[in-house]
């Protein structure tokens, strides 16, 4: 039976809240790790990685392989910005880019700047689109229109298209509340039914980490613009 996603995310979240104009770097890291099981584990983690993550059960994209070009953008820059704190371990997020641009490695190919962005955009487009689901739209539809409010972008011609054609596929809601809710066990002994209360409760679970990833992802953008870390080229 898998079980429910989104309590151990959003407490995850919670915990890496806006705090004085910074976000705790480690708590952050923890955040944006736990969230990594969406797209199963297929993931090259870093040794870095916390145990937690290395122990979870294969999810099997909950979202379906439709989802498969964002997981670079979160999982992969995971391990980036893990591997940045670990050779200079700040307490703060801010800190930790801010001596980035001190010693001019923000454009490094690894540099947790660059990872930063990129993370950033990513979860910009799964927020839109979880922020679209539990207000009620059709989560393909949802999909479809958060790509083009978010990562198209800073996506080419040929990327968007590859996009825009995957998302065709992108799953309706109830499949998605599904594969993101918990199986539930009924009186006939079948399991992985969901019905209309266990989608209600995954609603629930969603817009809790919709009100608690909005502020992090808002502070984050406006931190990268300000410090002209924001680079709109295409990919």
């Amino acid at each position: 039976m898998s079980a429910a996603f989104f309590p151990p995310v959003t407490e995850a979240w919670k915990k890496a809240q806006v705090t004085d104009g910074d976000v705790p770097c480690k708590d952050f890291l923890d955040a944006a790790e736990a969230f990594i099981p969406l797209f199963g584990k297929d993931l090259r983690l870093a040794p870095s990685c916390s145990p937690r993550l290395m122990s979870v059960p294969s999810c099997t994209d909950r979202l379906g392989t439709v989802f498969t070009p964002v997981k670079s953008d979160v999982g992969g820059n995971v391990v980036k910005l893990r591997q940045a704190h670990k050779a200079n371990p700040t307490v703060s997020l801010k800190k930790l880019v801010l001596d980035e641009v001190a010693a001019g490695k923000t454009k490094d190919k690894n540099s947790a700047s660059i990872a930063l962005l990129w993370f950033k955009r990513a979860m910009q487009f799964i927020f839109a689109m979880l922020k679209k689901v539990s207000a009620g739209e059709d989560a393909n539809k949802a999909a479809k229109s958060a790509y083009e409010e978010t990562l198209s972008h800073y996506h080419g011609f040929i990327v968007k298209k590859s996009f825009q054609v995957a998302l065709m596929a992108a799953p309706g809601s109830e499949s998605m509340l599904k594969a993101l809710g918990q199986d539930k066990v009924i009186s006939s002994g079948a399991r992985g039914v969901f019905d209309w209360d266990e989608q209600d409760q995954t609603m629930r679970e969603m817009q809790e980490w919709v009100s608690a990833a909005s502020p992090i992802l808002d502070f984050i953008h406006e931190f990268l613009d300000k410090n002209q870390l924001d680079d709109k080229s295409k990919v």
